[in-house]
């Protein structure tokens, strides 16, 4: 059975930002030992070393690569129990609502969606971006008031509802040799390539599995995503509106994939619990039409 302190989760956090265990333990006002035997605690509860000796000081330590995957995991842990804290101090008489969301914020149809559900109930939204595997369960909980995510969630008293597909491109550098292409026609272009797989999407995307590529790395940040197309001569594949603005200035360039390499489409589901149908007549205008006629 996997059993995590949240102050465990928090003192890892505060080890990062400080990247030694003395100052973290001045920041926490605990001794150094009790660092120590929480991060211990942690690796040992994971099975991985999170921390290794670094190489700017006696005292300073690093993120193993491990460290480094558990990282955001912990930083959403937390996210979503000061959220939960939030909510339940909120005074009765204010209005707040939570929305999660597996893909990023910065997406336009969900910036239309929030904007459409203030107008209807000029409510205060909360706003937290989450792995799907976490979703579910804050739905039921009450920690989230609905979600959109990437794919349905199978559970009898929640809803998932389709409301949006989207094609893949593949985003390069205006730099990269890819960047002239018209039309992405054949894998063979992606080999000894540094692919990038956003997280959310991987599942759509089975058709590159087998790609032999230089390097192959996953991520759930998108900000990540971005330096190593930048920074890393890496390539993605996504639909343009994750780097719109980047698009538009020339910095980088979407490549459409032809449609003969059967790459599904992205599917966006809007999920909320079944008690709380009204959120169809906000966001699925079809659903709310079919109910008056």
């Amino acid at each position: 059975m996997f059993f995590i302190n949240i102050l465990y989760l928090e003192t890892f956090l505060t080890v990062c930002e400080n990247g030694n265990f003395t100052e973290a333990a001045k920041n926490l006002f605990v001794p150094q030992p009790t660092i120590s035997n929480r991060i211990r605690y942690l690796e040992e509860e994971l099975g991985q070393e999170l921390f290794v000796r670094g190489k700017t000081g006696k005292r300073s330590v690093e993120l193993t690569r491990a460290g480094k995957l558990f990282q955001p995991y912990a930083k959403q842990v937390i996210e979503i129990i000061k959220s939960a804290k939030n909510e339940i101090n909120q005074n009765e008489n204010e209005n707040l609502m939570t929305v999660g969301s597996s893909l990023a914020l910065t997406h336009p149809f969900i910036y239309e969606k929030i904007n459409l559900l203030n107008d209807v109930h000029k409510t205060n939204i909360n706003l937290l971006i989450m792995d799907q595997s976490l979703i579910a369960n804050s739905l039921m909980d009450g920690i989230l008031d609905l979600a959109f995510v990437t794919e349905p969630i199978n559970n009898k008293n929640l809803v998932s509802y389709p409301v949006l597909n989207e094609k893949y491109g593949l985003i390069v550098s205006n730099k990269h040799p890819l960047a002239r292409k018209n039309c992405l026609k054949e894998v063979e272009s992606l080999e000894n390539q540094y692919l990038i797989f956003y997280k959310p999407f991987i599942k759509n995307q089975t058709v590159f599995n087998n790609v032999s590529c230089k390097r192959r790395i996953i991520t759930n940040q998108i900000e990540l995503v971005n330096d190593l197309i930048h920074n890393h001569n890496g390539v993605s594949f996504l639909p343009s509106h994750a780097f719109n603005n980047e698009i538009k200035k020339g910095n980088l360039v979407h490549i459409p994939i032809h449609e003969n390499l059967l790459v599904s489409e992205i599917q966006y589901f809007l999920a909320f619990r079944k008690n709380e149908l009204f959120y169809e007549d906000i966001f699925i205008p079809e659903l709310a039409a079919e109910k008056l006629s």
